[in-house]
């Protein structure tokens, strides 16, 4: 079955199945890959049930398949809660020094939201530091999160990094979930897009955009109508106006996160 690693490059991760979640797990029981498990696993969570979220685990820390390994990570850094991040046992492959990992990881650790995923990303950069493109990764991830950068420079020192974290921490709210410093809301997000939107539809631009589509898609269950590729005119600007409408009828809690619409 090969529906988990064309997953891999989407912005999201496909539409909803119209199975049942018992259905689901029946099949997730006779699944012999593991592919075929991680698919119905996608499954599952997209419908809200995260109860086989410890087979998740499983899989990303013990199989020896990369492109399998990147997607569960990918996964992982989309439903995790605070929780599952302070179980350092759910990310165990980090220390197996797969560098291929520990850059899926960097890339992808600013999608879980939580500042429960620094730690871990300090302990990377002690390690990977010397390694320019992996520390490039994990630098930028930390940044997001607590914008050391504009006060340390692109140079700090690992050290000087961690201290600047723990004054971060005093001001911050660890239970809640945060997008660049600021608590997470999809209301936010749209509007970064929309901003884009009009100035690509101005000029016939392409979106150019990646990381908030993805965001916004995984969080709502819902496709932004393109990706970074997207040519925007006049006529397909009207897509991104009805999406964004659309997301505004619902209702979206400041400082949570998201799976598909569901509330983790």
């Amino acid at each position: 079955m090969e529906q988990s690693t064309s997953i891999s490059n989407n912005i999201w991760f496909g539409q909803p199945s119209s199975s049942s979640p018992s259905t689901i797990k029946e099949n997730l029981l006779r699944a012999t890959t593991e592919h075929e498990a991680l698919f119905h696993l996608i499954e599952l969570f997209k419908l809200g049930d995260f109860t086989q979220k410890r087979l998740l685990f499983q899989l990303m820390n013990y199989t020896n398949d990369e492109a399998l390994l990147n997607l569960c990570i990918r996964v992982f850094c989309s439903i995790s809660t605070h929780e599952d991040l302070r179980d350092s046992n759910h990310l165990l492959f980090l220390g197996e020094g797969n560098k291929a990992a520990v850059d899926t990881f960097a890339s992808e650790a600013i999608t879980t939201l939580s500042l429960e995923v620094i730690p871990y990303l300090m302990a990377l950069l002690e390690e990977w530091d010397s390694i320019r493109d992996t520390s490039v990764m994990i630098r930028d991830s930390i940044d997001c999160f607590i914008n050391f950068k504009e006060h340390l420079g692109d140079n700090a020192t690992v050290d000087e990094i961690g201290e600047y974290y723990k004054d971060f921490m005093e001001d911050c709210d660890a239970g809640q979930y945060y997008y660049h410093q600021n608590l997470s809301f999809l209301g936010d997000l749209t509007k970064i897009l929309m901003q884009r939107v009009f100035i690509a539809a101005n000029h016939e631009q392409m979106l150019r955009m990646e990381l908030i589509p993805s965001l916004l898609s995984t969080w709502s269950g819902e496709k932004v109508p393109g990706d970074y590729h997207t040519i925007i005119t006049n006529e397909n600007y009207k897509d991104y106006v009805s999406y964004v409408k659309g997301l505004a009828n619902k209702k979206w809690e400041k400082g949570q996160k998201y799976f598909y619409g569901h509330l983790l």
